[in-house]
């Protein structure tokens, strides 16, 4: 379950990775790479597969204003360090290697 928490987390406080997880959640994890465990991934699709556009947005909303919280609270700085590093393809020309 650590890793579905992950996952819900990092579409807590990225944006781009959140957009990408809403418009389709399984390519979004095989990207970054995440595997999780059969239990995790059924509950994964059974609330974020195949949502309708008023499901996705509301919530791009419930995320967005956890988001705002956490950076507002400065529970977590901005841009989160505590995000998943994304995969090259997703990666901005600004971003930073990690060691």
């Amino acid at each position: 379950m650590d890793l579905l928490i992950t996952v819900i987390g990092n579409a807590a406080v990225d944006p781009h990775f959140r957009k990408r997880f809403l418009e389709n959640p399984i390519d979004t994890l095989d990207h970054y790479g995440i595997r999780l465990t059969k239990g995790d991934f059924e509950m994964m699709e059974e609330v974020f597969t195949k949502l309708d556009p008023r499901q996705k947005a509301a919530f791009e909303e419930a995320f967005s204003l956890l988001e705002k919280r956490l950076y507002e609270r400065k529970i977590c700085p901005h841009p989160c360090r505590w995000s998943i590093y994304p995969p090259p393809e997703f990666r901005s020309s600004g971003a930073k290697k990690v060691a």
